[in-house]
Formats: C-alpha cells, structure tokens, sequence
C-alpha cells in the first residue's frame, strides 16, 4: 500500500471519544455519524458536514468550501 501525504484518525479507543469531542458521534448506533470536517493548518475548524449517506457527499461542495480558505 502506498503512503498518504495527510494524517488519518482512528477512533477505535476509548471507544467514540474523538467523534464526540467534534459532536458527530451517534449514542444510539455507537458509531460516529458520516462527517467530513475541513481543518486549517494551526488545527482549527473551518467547515463541518454531516452525511446520511456516502452518496450525499458532494466532493466538489467540499472542494468550493476548501477553496475559501
């Protein structure tokens, strides 16, 4: 498998303590909700979105939001 050039989060243990921190995770499923956050370089938030489905994401939405940075 290649290398990716950005780092990825596991939220495996605790169990959901990161999706709750960002308010997505989901009491009722014990999974954090489909979300995709846009985070700056200093670890700031810029755009948050959740998603009910995979099919609702909208990678050139996010792109758009990206590019008001």
């Amino acid at each position: 498998m290649g290398s990716i050039p950005y780092p990825l989060l596991a939220d495996f243990e605790p169990k959901g303590a990161m999706s709750k921190l960002y308010g997505v995770y989901n009491e009722e499923r014990g999974t954090a909700n489909r979300s995709v956050f846009i985070i700056d370089k200093e670890g700031i938030v810029r755009w948050k979105q959740e998603f009910g489905n995979a099919a609702d994401i909208d990678p050139k939405a996010i792109m758009a939001e990206i590019d008001k940075l």
